[in-house]
């Protein structure tokens, strides 16, 4: 983002945070937390922790663990028994990630909604920013902070390019060609479920990202709100053909075409893997770019009747609200 979009992002005060932190818990609204997990014995006491460690009073975990066998089930059942009331899980096989996220969106009640990974951690401070956030953008539905990369031990790898634009035309535009906002840093009100629907992709947050951006602004909060660790389990390491294929049809799903963007990253992962989660950039060589174009041909070709289909829909869209004599 430019000087002047960074400008037009929101970043509370000491004061106006303070201003919050001296209202009753009753007064504030109800974080809900919702951990998605499987088999993350290693990292998920960690996450837990960090938003435990948030000291906000008006707080619900709920850790939808699908069935994990890796000692799982004893640490979630410990965090119960010690934080009864506050910390709920469910541990049995639940289809999917995906599927494990919207069990914790039905499952609890608040009105601000966090989302995490097992193995990811929140900043201090992090919901106390939110919430003045919200209280003081009250219109509001959904906001993101910056993010950071970092190994298994939490050292830093690098910055997560979380972009953001206060255009809505221009938010859509970029993220046809990268997502935009850190899923952890990311927080949203209950009411976009309802009004835009929850995850319905395996591509997960990328997928809901883009279809929430067709109907509801998305803001900034300019300031670095969680940690992700990569490790070799971790989705953004383990891209694969599937994964890079399957980013690519949402894509032109929601926007008619493959862009040449999409197709060099897919390009370059194929020839290097996730060399970013090593710290390592690889050039960009003569070969990756003609394989890129090809991508970028045979991708938009296999997809083109979709296409043609988006193009008659709109069509009869326009045609239909054209043909109107009252709204």
């Amino acid at each position: 983002m430019n000087a002047l979009e960074q400008s037009l992002a929101f970043t509370a005060t000491g004061e106006e945070i303070a201003s919050l932190k001296s209202l009753a818990p009753a007064l504030l609204p109800k974080i809900s937390v919702v951990i998605p997990s499987y088999n993350q014995a290693k990292f998920i006491a960690e996450t837990i922790e960090s938003v435990l460690a948030q000291n906000y009073p008006n707080l619900e975990i709920f850790v939808a663990d699908g069935g994990s066998i890796d000692g799982t089930g004893p640490i979630l059942a410990r965090y119960a028994e010690a934080h009864p009331g506050r910390f709920r899980y469910e541990s049995k096989p639940d289809g999917g990630h995906y599927q494990g996220v919207n069990k914790g969106l039905a499952a609890t009640q608040g009105e601000i909604i966090a989302w995490i990974n097992s193995d990811d951690v929140y900043l201090p401070e992090t919901f106390w920013k939110i919430v003045t956030f919200f209280h003081f953008n009250r219109a509001a539905m959904v906001v993101y902070g910056r993010n950071r990369y970092v190994d298994e031990a939490l050292n830093f790898v690098c910055d997560y390019p979380a972009d953001w634009s206060p255009l809505i035309r221009e938010q859509r535009r970029r993220m046809m060609h990268f997502c935009l906002a850190p899923q952890p840093s990311l927080f949203f009100r209950r009411i976009a479920v309802t009004l835009c629907g929850a995850l319905n992709h395996w591509i997960l947050d990328y997928e809901l990202w883009l279809r929430w951006q067709q109907d509801l602004p998305f803001f900034f909060y300019d300031d670095f709100l969680s940690l992700s660790r990569l490790h070799h389990q971790a989705v953004s390491v383990k891209a694969d053909d599937a994964l890079l294929r399957g980013i690519c049809e949402v894509v032109h799903g929601y926007y008619g075409a493959v862009p040449l963007s999409w197709a060099l990253k897919y390009a370059h992962i194929r020839a290097h893997g996730a060399a970013w989660a090593q710290g390592r950039s690889p050039p960009v060589t003569r070969r990756i770019r003609l394989a890129a174009i090809w991508l970028w041909l045979t991708l938009n070709l296999r997809y083109c009747p979709r296409a043609l289909a988006r193009v008659a829909r709109q069509f009869g869209s326009w045609f239909r609200d054209s043909c109107r004599s009252h709204v």
